[in-house]
C-alpha cells in the first residue's frame, strides 16, 4: 500500500515539473521569436544559435523522462535567448519619422540609409556612398569598352574581351580572326574552318610573316600587264588572303638592274599596282593592300647572268603589321608591336606607314637579310611571241 502511495505521489510531481518546464518553453520561443525578428541572424548569431539548440535539446530530454536535463537545456536556452534579443535591438535600426496632417497624426518607420540612395544600410555594401540598387548601393565605375564588365575589374577598359579574360580579347598573333587557343597554327594566318590553319594550296605557302610563291608572276616585257599563267597562282593569294581578314599584305615589286634607275622604280610600282587591282577583282578590300616598288634596290640574286636577272625580277607578298591606333587624350599610347622573328630565317622588317591615301608611300629601309627563295627559271615569252630586241630596261 505504501509503495502504491510512492508512485503515485512520483507521477503528480513529474507531471506537475514537465507542466513547468514546458511553460518556460513557450517563453524561450517567444523571445526566439522576437529575436529572429530584429534580425539576431546577423548581429547575434552566436546567442540565436545557442538558444535554438538548448531549446531543441531540452524537448529532447524531457520527451525522455529526463526533466532535470531538461532544465538544465532549458535555463541555458532562456540566458541565450534574452541576450538575443538584447543584443539585436539595434540591428537594422530604425527610424521615426512623425509628420504632422490635418486631423490625426500619422507615423512612418523607414530603416536607416546614411547614403540617402535608397538602398537600406542592412543591405547596402557601401553604406556611405550612394549606389545603385543593382550593384548592392556601391557605385558603378564605368565601362568603357562596353564589354559587360566594369572597369574597376577590367584588366583591358578599352579593348572589349570576354568576363572569362578578364575583360582582355583572346590572343591572336596571327589575325586571322580565330583566337590563339583555339587555333591550331597560331603564327600561319587560316580560315576559321580549318581550325585557324591555312589551306593546303599547290602554288602558295603561308608563312608568318609572308605569303611564299612556288612560281613566278610574269608579266608582258616592259610592261605591267599580268600574263595569264600567273593567273592561278594570285587566285591562290587572293584566297588566302580572304581566309584571313584582318591581315595587311604589302604587295612588293622588284626588276634587274637593265635600263635606268628611275624606270625600274616606276616599272616595279606599276607591276605592284597591277597585282593589287588583281587581288582586288577576286574579292580583297582594297584597305588591306599596300603596294610598293623597289625597282632594283633590293636583289636577292647576282644581276651578272641571265638567271640572277631573272630571280630579281620578282613580286613579293609580305604580311604587314597594322598601323598603331593612335592614344586617346589622357591616355598613353600602346606599346608598339614586335615585328615578325627570325622564325623564317628573315630578319625584322619595319611596319609600313599608316595609309591616307593609296597607293604612294615611303620604301621602308632595305632588308639586312634577304629571305631564301629557289631561284625560278627565266622568264619565257608567251606562245607566239618573239623575245624582244634588248634596249634601255630590257628583259624586266
Amino acid at each position: 500500500m505504501r509503495r502504491s502511495a510512492s508512485g503515485l505521489l512520483l507521477a503528480l510531481c513529474s507531471c506537475a515539473t514537465g507542466g513547468a518546464v514546458r511553460e518556460r518553453m513557450r517563453a524561450v520561443e517567444n523571445d526566439l521569436a522576437v529575436a529572429r525578428k530584429q534580425r539576431a541572424d546577423q548581429c547575434a548569431p552566436r546567442e540565436l544559435a545557442a538558444a535554438e539548440a538548448n531549446l531543441r535539446f531540452a524537448e529532447v530530454e524531457l520527451s525522455q523522462g529526463n526533466g532535470g536535463r531538461a532544465d538544465d537545456h532549458l535555463g541555458i536556452a532562456q540566458r541565450a535567448a534574452r541576450a538575443a534579443v538584447t543584443g539585436s535591438q539595434q540591428c537594422g535600426a530604425v527610424s521615426v519619422v512623425i509628420r504632422e496632417q490635418p486631423g490625426r497624426p500619422v507615423a512612418k518607420v523607414a530603416m536607416t540609409d546614411s547614403d540617402g540612395d535608397g538602398v537600406p544600410d542592412v543591405e547596402d555594401f557601401c553604406p556611405e556612398v550612394p549606389g545603385p540598387a543593382s550593384n548592392h548601393g556601391c557605385p558603378l565605375t564605368g565601362d568603357r569598352d562596353r564589354d559587360g564588365i566594369t572597369d574597376d575589374i577590367d584588366r583591358c577598359p578599352d579593348q572589349p574581351g570576354p568576363k572569362e579574360n578578364f575583360g582582355c580579347p583572346w590572343p591572336d598573333r596571327d589575325r586571322d580572326g580565330v583566337a590563339d587557343k583555339d587555333d591550331r597554327c597560331p603564327d600561319e594566318p587560316g580560315p576559321k574552318e580549318n581550325f585557324g590553319c591555312p589551306r593546303k594550296q599547290t602554288l602558295i605557302i603561308v608563312r608568318k610573316d609572308r605569303i611564299e610563291l612556288k612560281q613566278q608572276i610574269h608579266f608582258a616585257p616592259n610592261k605591267a600587264v599580268i600574263l595569264k599563267n600567273s593567273y592561278r597562282v594570285l587566285r591562290q593569294v587572293a584566297r588566302a588572303l580572304k581566309d584571313a581578314p584582318a591581315v595587311i599584305v604589302r604587295v612588293e615589286g622588284h626588276t634587274d638592274n637593265v635600263g635606268s634607275r628611275d624606270r625600274n622604280l616606276k616599272l616595279s610600282q606599276e607591276r605592284a599596282d597591277s597585282v593589287k587591282e588583281f587581288l582586288v577583282r577576286q574579292g580583297v578590300l582594297r584597305s588591306r593592300i599596300v603596294s610598293e616598288g623597289f625597282g632594283p634596290t633590293r636583289p636577292i640574286a647576282p644581276n651578272t647572268n641571265r638567271a640572277g636577272r631573272a630571280a630579281n625580277r620578282r613580286v613579293e607578298f609580305r604580311i604587314a603589321e597594322p598601323a598603331p591606333v593612335p592614344a586617346r587624350p589622357g591616355e598613353t599610347a600602346p606599346p608598339a608591336q614586335t615585328p615578325p622573328s627570325a622564325e623564317t630565317g628573315l630578319a625584322p622588317q619595319t611596319a609600313p606607314p599608316a595609309q591616307t591615301a593609296p597607293p604612294a608611300q615611303t620604301a621602308p629601309p632595305a632588308d639586312t637579310t634577304p629571305p631564301a627563295q629557289t631561284t625560278p627559271p627565266a622568264d619565257t615569252p608567251p606562245p607566239g611571241q618573239t623575245t624582244p630586241p634588248k634596249g634601255p630596261g630590257s628583259g624586266q
